[in-house]
């Protein structure tokens, strides 16, 4: 009987510490992922820049002084050093032989372009910090670099007589070329802390193409059209003295226009706000100390 007491105290002391510890584990899960939700994982960033083309029709591999770029990012945290995040955007690109070296093949040629351009992207990010935890104590300064796929438009537009036209219609070079390329983008860059909630980021990005039409000019000149307007956008040597005598008369049906070896590229250099998102329905700005 005493031992039958005994056991039934020692199973009802049990039960109680069993139960005791559920409860706490349940509090403390609750508590992580309160925790877990209120933190912001996701950020959303809108930022604009210089940008600079890389082809045929930039031989200095100048980078265009206005501001040519604007970007609207979301990205999302997923590991303590890595995020993904879906970038778009439009950007301008152009070039010109007249920026040519005097006397140059280029210089005698006397091609042009101008291209307002749509790109997206998906893109892994690396960060060389773990993240902190709570996204209120971040670094002040937290360096990355990103890398993915996309795409872009291009859409090369010259001027003729002070009217512009899209070069694509023309068959410049006898070919047709589509209207979307495929792109791999590359970036390194710095976020700055500036509050709780912002961020100030600057990125340095190269976006490497498959296509070598964003100037419209890659292999040889077309060997002839009936369409007078095609072949002086093709061909505009003459609109300009005889500066390079050899260059000038190789400029001819068939010979080179570009150079189809080398695709052409472009890249930017882009100034950034950031913001971090909440994960609730809670005020865009609402205080740490809400947490």
């Amino acid at each position: 009987m005493v031992n039958s007491v005994k056991f039934e105290t020692v199973r009802k002391i049990l039960c109680l510490v069993f139960l005791f510890f559920i409860s706490t584990s349940l509090v403390e899960a609750q508590n992580f992922l309160s925790w877990r939700y209120a933190d912001r994982y996701f950020s959303l960033a809108i930022g604009t820049g210089k940008a600079a083309y890389f082809g045929e029709l930039n031989k200095p591999n100048r980078i265009q002084t206005n501001l040519a770029n604007y970007t609207l990012e979301l990205e999302a945290r997923l590991l303590t050093r890595w995020s993904a995040k879906i970038a778009t955007g439009m950007y301008k690109i152009n070039g010109a032989d007249f920026l040519a070296p005097d006397s140059s093949f280029n210089r005698q040629r006397n091609l042009s372009f101008e291209s307002w351009n749509f790109e997206s992207s998906l893109q892994g990010v690396y960060y060389f910090k773990d993240y902190g935890g709570d996204f209120f104590r971040r670094w002040k300064t937290d360096p990355y670099i990103s890398a993915g796929i996309g795409f872009t438009t291009y859409n090369p537009k010259a001027e003729l007589n002070g009217k512009e036209y899209k070069l694509r219609d023309f068959r410049t070079e006898g070919t047709s070329y589509g209207k979307v390329a495929l792109v791999i983008p590359a970036a390194a860059g710095l976020k700055l802390r500036i509050n709780e909630f912002i961020n100030f980021n600057v990125e340095v990005a190269f976006r490497y193409t498959f296509t070598d039409y964003l100037d419209d000019v890659s292999t040889v000149y077309p060997q002839g059209t009936a369409d007078n307007l095609a072949s002086a956008l093709s061909n505009r040597k003459d609109e300009i003295p005889v500066i390079n005598t050899e260059a000038y008369d190789q400029l001819v049906a068939g010979g080179p226009r570009g150079n189809p070896d080398n695709n052409d590229h472009y890249g930017f250099i882009n100034f950034k706000l950031e913001i971090f998102l909440p994960n609730n329905k809670g005020p865009l700005l609402q205080k740490p100390s809400a947490y």
